[in-house]
């Protein structure tokens, strides 16, 4: 009878899990092609973190292609209390380019979503808060 209830229990929360949503385990995901890129466009943030508190910046990227459109923006996580606070890392998308276009300190989890905004694939910050894209940049909604 317990095996029966757990089954079921366990049944309940498989179905209530996002189906198609990418958790992100950024030491699996990483890519140093898109970290050299992500340290690139952070380069002012990292030195200055050297420079004026002595941290270290951790830096973790992959590309991933947030609106579809055949070409590789870049998501990320930087960890650096100088740079994000001390709310945690930063989690920041950027386009190929190197502009970036989002970026939200204090982040524990992040997920890529299947839903779209504009084209572009939401994204799931510490379980709670979408952000969806418009207007040049992801804004949580």
């Amino acid at each position: 009878m317990k095996t029966r209830f757990l089954l079921v229990l366990a049944g309940i929360f498989l179905a209530a899990a996002p189906v198609n949503a990418a958790s992100i385990d950024w030491s699996a995901k990483s890519e140093p092609d898109a970290v050299e890129a992500a340290r690139a466009a952070w380069a002012d943030s990292i030195q200055e973190a050297q420079t004026e508190a002595g941290t270290s910046t951790d830096v973790a990227a992959f590309k991933v292609d947030l609106n579809g459109d055949g070409k590789s923006e870049i998501l990320g996580q930087i960890k650096n209390t100088y740079i994000c606070g001390n709310a945690g890392p930063c989690v920041f998308a950027m386009t190929g380019s190197g502009e970036v276009i989002f970026s939200v300190p204090g982040t524990e989890s992040a997920e890529i979503l299947d839903s779209k905004t504009g084209g572009w694939l939401d994204i799931m910050i510490n379980e709670d808060k979408k952000y969806r894209y418009g207007g040049g940049t992801y804004r949580n909604q």
